[in-house]
């Protein structure tokens, strides 16, 4: 069960996320990006508000990086994003 406080932290981060801030983190986990896909990762993130507890908006986001960024990005999101999962599951 994830952590109402943690999960609340962490859906603001995410929603607040900056380009400079995703091409640094992509780097951090060994998964470059450049600042053009951060920017266009984060135009869809700021398409809506994000809930990382609601599964079918994560895989629907990622759906859509998919298809209007490209499967690699896609791919680097959702471990950046499992990264937070695996965290919300440990506490």
């Amino acid at each position: 069960m994830l952590n109402p406080f943690f999960q609340q932290m962490i859906n603001h981060k995410i929603n607040s996320l900056t380009k400079k801030e995703l091409v640094a983190l992509s780097h951090q986990h060994q998964m470059p990006i450049t600042e053009k896909q951060a920017s266009e990762v984060i135009q869809v993130l700021q398409s809506e508000p994000i809930d990382v507890g609601d599964r079918t908006q994560v895989e629907r986001l990622i759906n859509r990086l998919q298809t209007e960024v490209d499967p690699y990005v896609s791919k680097v999101i959702t471990q950046l994003l499992n990264q937070y999962g695996h965290l919300l599951d440990q506490l």
